[in-house]
């Protein structure tokens, strides 16, 4: 497992590196990426002597323990979730909002360009948030010509996380058979498992997380400057994922600084660890949005709901995040939740939490896109501490071990910065921006040793048990990426059941499925072949994956809303894509926008992005050329 981790982490840091650098030459394209690969070929052959590798009898010894792994509950049900979720993942598009919207087409444009540049775009998320995963992405979409193989990612991100767990949790004195249990039913949680196969960019951060702090404590153990130097790297990575996940940087300092003095026994090696840790780490971002918005993170204060303050940030959170945590797999009730949440912040009291965006909203059911650590961890969780008290309370023997300052702080540091958290972000579905945090919230509760007691006990395995079996059961349902002939079997039923109101919610919430499918390829037959630009009307629409894939296909140009006909059609653009929300943003028809830039309508196609709101409508409109206005 620890081979795998360190080999992750530097792959990341290399591709991660080789955009930035690759970017500042203009190169980023096959042969860019073909000198880097192969100038990292090289470093790994001369360093092949410092490598340990694994050794065929440790290789047979770790085959047949792999093997007989699996005959235990635990594992097995792991094992099944990691074999939905690469199913799911390649048997489906992805449907997440946020790639279809800026993640993937911002990679597409700096492939278009050669280079990573600051966008022309209204949605600013496409220039101002964390490139860790689209550093990982630019080389899969551009060898391989698609995005199908994004979720590879986090699935392979999902494959480390029990033996990482593991790992960190016996070094912050959690019990080995604690521990163990633990790792999987944490790895159950359901931001992990239902993110395995999708395109998010939450989950697969803890992993950099859980190596930097294991790697900080080994190198402490073993006085292994390697391992420092891939500690820091992997921290570094954290913080290029997501401004959200930069806190996380002080957990691995305090596990990082008792070990600090190997610095100096290598400084060349350090220096240049030191310098490809910056590379890789938010600070490039932090600088371009410092230089084109002025502002660390780089949200415009239009867009920057300020939070009143940080006591009612922390208030606002701590209920927020609880009710997203505590979420059941389906809640049909939604709609009048949220209704009564509208109103509650109409009220005096309510109107300390209007900063939020979206406060207290809530889903009709549990998805990848507003999944926290889950209800079944939650429960778990509650009902194990309630069974310690009553332990310690009947004078059960145990021997606490003493822990020093460092641990200490390990144990405690995360639910200070999970303060800081909820004292600053008041986004959108919060408990799914944890993902990374939550498995080091739970050291602090588990390294009581009457834990290990209670994890000698039959019933307290088997509901750790049925907590995953359940997540499995949420993995075959999942409205993205059913495990099953969805609307096949539900069309079926409803043939029988035409009056059920329960089946038509069904059939809108898996229908929507085949919109995304639809916008692949989209108004190929209908542009000329020869077209190579193509300009795209938007907010924060979902349709550039579908008019730019494969790369090369077609340039898109985001148009902004002050643009002329003249700059369009000096731009070389002959064919516009417009969707409803550009139309919105201008409150304007389509007749009123094609009148305003001389066009006329070629297609046109309607999709569903959400089962629960109406179809969105995408035209393609042709602009006249001087020539025909003449006539």
């Amino acid at each position: 497992m620890l081979l795998a981790v360190r080999a992750w982490i530097l792959l990341s840091a290399l591709l991660v590196g080789a955009g930035w650098i690759l970017s500042a030459f203009h190169e980023l394209n096959r042969i860019g990426y073909g000198i880097a690969f192969a100038l990292a070929a090289a470093a790994l052959f001369f360093c092949r002597g410092k490598i340990q590798w694994p050794s065929r009898e440790s290789f047979a010894r770790a085959s047949h323990k792999f093997s007989r792994r699996f005959k235990r509950p635990a594992p097995l049900i792991f094992f099944a979730l990691a074999l939905m979720s690469l199913a799911g993942g390649a048997l489906y598009v992805s449907t997440d909002g946020d790639s279809m919207a800026y993640r993937i087409p911002r990679v597409l444009h700096w492939l278009n360009q050669g280079q990573w540049h600051w966008i022309r775009t209204l949605d600013f998320r496409m220039n101002i948030a964390g490139c860790g995963f689209e550093w990982l992405s630019a080389p899969l979409i551009l060898f391989t010509r698609t995005d199908r193989l994004l979720f590879l990612i986090n699935w392979i991100s999902f494959l480390m996380l029990p033996g990482l767990i593991f790992s960190v949790f016996t070094r912050l004195q959690v019990r080995p058979r604690v521990a163990w249990w633990w790792m999987w039913f944490l790895s159950s949680g359901w931001c992990y498992a239902m993110q395995a196969g999708s395109l998010h960019n939450d989950s697969f951060a803890v992993v950099y997380a859980l190596a930097a702090v294991d790697l900080a404590l080994r190198a402490k153990e073993k006085n292994s400057v390697g391992d420092f130097g891939l500690s820091m790297l992997a921290a570094a990575l954290l913080t290029g994922v997501k401004q959200t996940d930069i806190p996380l940087a002080l957990l691995w300092l305090v596990a990082a600084w008792p070990a600090a003095r190997l610095l100096r026994l290598r400084p060349a090696a350090s220096l240049a660890v030191v310098a490809a840790s910056l590379l890789v780490s938010a600070l490039p971002l932090i600088f371009s949005n410092l230089k084109h918005c002025g502002t660390w993170t780089g949200i415009p204060d239009a867009a920057n709901a300020q939070l009143h303050s940080p006591f009612w940030a922390v208030a606002g959170n701590i209920f927020c995040i609880a009710v997203q945590n505590l979420l059941p797999p389906f809640f049909p009730w939604a709609d009048g939740w949220n209704a009564a949440m509208q109103h509650f912040l109409q009220t005096p009291f309510g109107g300390h939490f209007t900063s939020f965006e979206s406060f207290g909203h809530l889903g009709r059911g549990v998805s990848e896109g507003n999944a926290g650590i889950g209800l079944g961890i939650c429960v778990l969780i509650f009902v194990s501490l309630c069974a310690q008290r009553r332990s310690v309370s009947s004078g059960e023997m145990t021997q606490f071990r003493k822990l020093n300052l460092v641990f200490r702080l390990l144990h405690v540091t995360p639910w200070l910065l999970l303060l800081l958290f909820m004292a600053k972000v008041g986004t959108f579905n919060n408990a799914r921006q944890l993902a990374p945090y939550y498995v080091f919230f739970f050291p602090l509760l588990l390294a009581n040793p009457h834990h290990e007691i209670l994890a000698r006990r039959r019933r307290w395995q088997q509901l750790g048990l049925l907590v995953m079996l359940i997540t499995a059961m949420l993995l075959a349902m999942l409205r993205s990426r059913p495990m099953f002939p969805a609307k096949t079997l539900i069309a079926g039923l409803q043939t029988n059941y035409p009056q059920s109101k329960m089946l038509s919610k069904m059939s809108n919430s898996y229908a929507f499925i085949s919109s995304f499918e639809k916008l692949r390829g989209i108004f190929k037959s209908s542009l000329p072949p020869d077209e190579s630009v193509i300009g795209y009307a938007t907010v924060a629409g979902n349709a550039e994956i579908g008019l730019s894939l494969p790369p090369g296909r077609l340039k898109i140009e985001r148009l902004l809303p002050d643009d002329t006909p003249e700059q369009l059609r000096l731009a070389g653009i002959h064919y516009v894509a417009v969707d409803d929300s550009a139309l919105e943003s201008q409150n304007e028809t389509l007749e009123q926008w094609m009148t305003r830039y001389d066009g006329e309508l070629v297609d046109q196609v309607a999709f569903l992005l959400n089962p629960n709101e109406p179809q969105t409508h995408l035209y393609l409109v042709r602009l006249r050329q001087p020539s025909e206005q003449i006539r």
